[in-house]
């Protein structure tokens, strides 16, 4: 299975894209949809110019966004997300290799790259699905959150709506990590989730 990757741009360079990194299962969108599609863990390439700068909100993309560009001053808190052209093949190729490949997380057993969840210590691995991948992705960051962060934010839950929704997901979750043997556990401490060994 290809990891997968998230393009973003305006130019026609689609054909060149495919053949590039092929070794990823590419999804090639227009800017102007950024904001709707941009997702939170997925590697996330964005490619402008000068006419495309007011497409994006800078401050509100994270760190799982390369931008490419042939601008020199852009105003992006993560200057090492940024990549400034000309550049050749080889090295873009490179960055956005070593880009994605920085985006693996690891807490002590677990290791989560895209949809693929591993147990390290005896390589047992399942697949999540992408709103699981969002909520693991987020816990194992920070390692304790509150409930309503994640419905709010990653479910787009509003917190005074009553659901089951995230105790379903964290249900399904510790299943497939029970189900890999990992030593990690997620759990519920009134309205805060931890995640520990």
């Amino acid at each position: 299975m290809k990891n997968g990757l998230n393009i973003f741009c305006n130019s026609n360079i689609k054909n060149f894209l495919f053949s590039l990194l092929s070794n990823y299962e590419l999804t090639i969108m227009k800017l102007d949809v950024i904001k709707d599609k941009l997702q939170t863990s997925q590697a996330n390439i964005i490619i402008i110019n000068d006419n495309d700068t007011n497409l994006i909100d800078f401050g509100k993309l994270s760190d799982n966004c390369l931008v490419i560009s042939n601008l020199k001053n852009l105003n992006y808190n993560n200057k090492s997300n940024i990549l400034n052209g000309p550049l050749h093949v080889n090295h873009l190729k490179n960055r956005i290799e070593h880009f994605v490949q920085s985006l693996k997380v690891q807490f002590h057993d677990l290791s989560l790259y895209n949809e693929k969840l591993t147990n390290l210590d005896n390589d047992n691995f399942c697949y999540l699905t992408k709103i699981e991948l969002e909520i693991l992705t987020y816990l194992m960051r920070k390692k304790e959150t509150n409930k309503n962060f994640i419905k709010e934010n990653i479910l787009n839950i509003k917190s005074n709506i009553e659901t089951n929704s995230l105790e379903s997901h964290l249900s399904r979750i510790r299943k497939k990590m029970n189900t890999i043997k990992t030593k990690v556990k997620i759990q519920t401490k009134n309205e805060k989730l931890l995640i520990t060994t």
